[in-house]
């Protein structure tokens, strides 16, 4: 009978323990992060427009600083650092993010993430770039988050904490996506390379509108959330790049997935930060910061919103009823609460259970 017993308490609890952690809004985020280019030229290109078709376009979203690693940095962190910067003739470099990251957060509650990496070696590569010659180089650490994270890099965790896009492909079939990830494109597919053809997009379009597809599925498998944005914008009012008409980092950000409308715009006020609080508010994560805290999630944007606003701190009261509406008038439904209840269940002595069974049962579990 006691066997008996522990061998179906076991049973459960190994249940609870392989089910990922469900998010409010979706189950897995993705961020592909591009490079250096402008709302209003990025939105014209046709690769782009088959991404807008599947989803959201932000045409109020800003990018935070004119410095690359920066907005990388802030959006992992919720600290838009001015120390953080990849070096010149005059400052040394620093990119090296020794506080709090986003990933903390994620690993304290169960949750998993990677970084797919475009062109990189793998194998927790330590230079600044890759191959190591700047005139060759596709792979940059200044474009790679995970790389900058000073107690990641060089650690047992950080070769399979940062990958190679080929990982990513792999990781969709075997559906084990994490719930947190990047797509890194290498220096030619993130159209960096405007400054070296008077087309910024003529590697970034092919690529993407040949890899697209593959994301839009993998958002589906994965009940996932991706996002496409610029670092920031080419504009920067220098003689160099003058903004003219056009604002002064405003830049595309196309959003997609099962739980987001279908070719719409939304002119809500958006910026790096936001990312980082919709990573939060979906799975009631601490905020890192005072930006990220302040920010606005896209809440608003996905088809079923929660009831209210947390971003604002005023959700409606339990039971109202009430929805939320989309930038193009779309209402959404109230939020499911399921994810809540299972979040809930692991968080509740949990691993007090497995360390129980583990005494009763030594022969029968391992990790």
């Amino acid at each position: 009978m006691i066997n008996l017993i522990s061998t179906a308490t076991l049973l459960a609890v190994t249940a609870l323990v392989s089910a990922a952690p469900k998010g409010k809004w979706f189950d897995s985020i993705g961020i592909i992060m591009s490079e250096n280019e402008d709302f209003w030229l990025t939105a014209q290109q046709p690769a782009y427009q088959a991404l807008i078709a599947q989803g959201v376009l932000a045409t109020n979203y800003f990018g935070l600083s004119h410095v690359s690693e920066q907005n990388y940095a802030a959006i992992i962190t919720g600290v838009l650092d001015p120390n953080i910067y990849r070096g010149d003739a005059t400052t040394p470099a620093n990119l090296n993010i020794t506080y709090p990251t986003i990933l903390d957060q994620l690993k304290a509650n169960g949750l998993t993430y990677k970084q797919y990496t475009e062109s990189y070696p793998g194998g927790c590569y330590l230079p600044d770039m890759y191959p190591d010659d700047p005139v060759n180089a596709l792979y940059y650490k200044r474009h790679s988050p995970f790389n900058m994270i000073s107690n990641l890099r060089g650690t047992p965790e950080c070769s399979s904490a940062i990958g190679t896009y080929d990982d990513f492909a792999n990781d969709v079939a075997k559906g084990t996506l994490p719930n947190y990830f990047w797509i890194i494109p290498n220096d030619l597919h993130n159209t960096h390379t405007a400054d070296k053809d008077p087309n910024p997009f003529v590697d970034a379009d092919p690529w993407t509108a040949a890899e697209g597809p593959k994301w839009v599925a993998a958002a589906q498998k994965a009940n996932a959330l991706f996002i496409n944005t610029w670092d920031e914008s080419r504009c920067d009012n220098t003689t160099k790049y003058p903004c003219g008409t056009h604002l002064d980092q405003q830049i595309a950000t196309i959003l997609w997935g099962p739980m987001v409308p279908k070719n719409t715009t939304n002119n809500k006020y958006w910026n790096h930060f936001s990312i980082a609080r919709t990573v939060e508010d979906n799975w009631g994560l601490k905020p890192l910061a005072t930006a990220d805290a302040n920010a606005t999630a896209f809440d608003f944007l996905l088809a079923n919103p929660s009831a209210g606003n947390p971003s604002a701190g005023n959700p409606l009261p339990s039971g109202s009823g009430g929805g939320s509406t989309s930038g193009n008038g779309t209402s959404g439904d109230q939020a499911h609460s399921a994810a809540t209840l299972v979040k809930a269940s692991m968080s509740l002595g949990l691993m007090g259970m497995v360390a129980g069974l583990l005494g009763v049962l030594p022969n029968v579990v391992s990790f």
